[in-house]
């Protein structure tokens, strides 16, 4: 069997990576051929190489030589993450020997993006007719209903599709009001993985040292910033930090995919406010902290597997780190999720396959 995964796979983005590498390593797992479908490089696209030319150029004017060199590494080093993927292009006679499309994982149904506003036939199947099609973990971000609503064509693509998956109680609404197919929610790809998992994956030989983990999109407050410091400083721990750098850190490193899971594979303690930086840190059992940036897709999952208390709006960080996590509840939530979410993916390609 041949299965074409749709999805954004070379996005500078380490969650966005491993969320399309993972579906694919899973698949694999139960003896499927995966490919994945080109995604078209509009000019504002991470993935353009237009665009990155232009962020490099941005980075020499107003950051130095030291800055560019970082920028360009970091781009070579997705590059060189992505040959994994192996890629067919969005024409129609690519598509004879495929038996299977899967949708998603990830935001691919977010019409406030304009990427995926642009494409959205290709994110709902429509490219695909005549083709069995499924959604895995698909959401709509935080897509209003009623924008949804105005594309008048996404329920038939919807009613066409064979089944479908979503990630969050939103997209799961949203397709529930739309179309008459029966609707799942799965965990995240990168969910479907265990540590072990992980561990096998893991090339890149990094530092054993013990340190608190940093995996920001945003800046902290001063007094958090003091406060990491301060616990760091206590527990006698070094403070590294991937994406954005900061001055107050003992090492900052390049956000590449490979960076990304071996630094979170050995992490003491870990602070994220990223929606695969929360997911990566529980999955692999870390003491974390998950700093609340209001953002729906982190909140919802955060509550359902039971760490409300990790999500906070304060300032004080460090004694909520002090409170240790017993993952053993925890850890039966999480393969309860994961058994049904194989299991969609299970029941879907045994159906494709008759």
């Amino acid at each position: 069997m041949k299965v074409c995964i749709v999805t954004v796979y070379n996005s500078i983005n380490s969650g966005s990576f491993w969320q399309a590498r993972a579906l694919g390593i899973v698949l694999n797992s139960l003896g499927i051929e995966v490919v994945y479908l080109r995604r078209k490089n509009t000019f504002f696209s991470t993935s353009s190489k237009i665009y990155q030319l232009m962020i490099i150029m941005n980075a020499l004017l107003k950051k130095g030589i030291r800055k560019t060199e970082k920028v360009t590494k970091i781009y070579k080093e997705f590059a060189e993450c992505q040959k994994v993927f192996k890629v067919i292009p969005n024409k129609k006679i690519y598509f004879n020997d495929i038996d299977l499309f899967i949708l998603g994982s990830d935001t691919i149904w977010n019409l406030d993006s304009k990427f995926f506003d642009k494409n959205y036939k290709t994110f709902f199947g429509g490219d695909f007719k005549g083709k069995d099609v499924i959604s895995y973990a698909a959401s709509i971000a935080n897509t209003s209903l009623d924008k949804i609503k105005k594309y008048k064509d996404i329920p038939e693509m919807l009613n066409n599709m064979k089944g479908i998956s979503v990630r969050d109680e939103k997209t799961y609404k949203m397709v529930d009001e739309l179309s008459n197919n029966d609707v799942k929610i799965v965990c995240d790809p990168t969910m479907l993985l265990r540590k072990e998992d992980y561990k096998n994956i893991e090339k890149t030989p990094i530092e054993r040292d013990k340190y608190v983990l940093l995996y920001l999109f945003q800046s902290l407050t001063e007094e958090q910033i003091r406060n990491i410091k301060e616990f760091a400083s206590k527990k006698k721990l070094k403070i590294i930090n991937i994406v954005n750098d900061v001055n107050w850190s003992n090492k900052n490193i390049l956000n590449t995919p490979n960076n990304f899971l071996n630094y979170m594979l050995y992490a003491d303690y870990i602070i994220t406010d990223t929606f695969h930086g929360s997911i990566f840190s529980i999955n692999l059992n870390k003491q974390v902290v998950i700093i609340d940036r209001n953002k729906n897709k982190v909140n919802e999952f955060v509550k359902n597997i039971g760490l409300k208390e990790k999500l906070i709006n304060d300032n004080n960080i460090s004694d909520n780190l002090e409170k240790i996590i017993d993952y053993s509840f925890i850890n039966s939530k999480l393969e309860e999720f994961r058994y049904k979410s194989l299991n969609f993916l299970r029941e879907q390609i045994n159906k494709e396959g008759k």
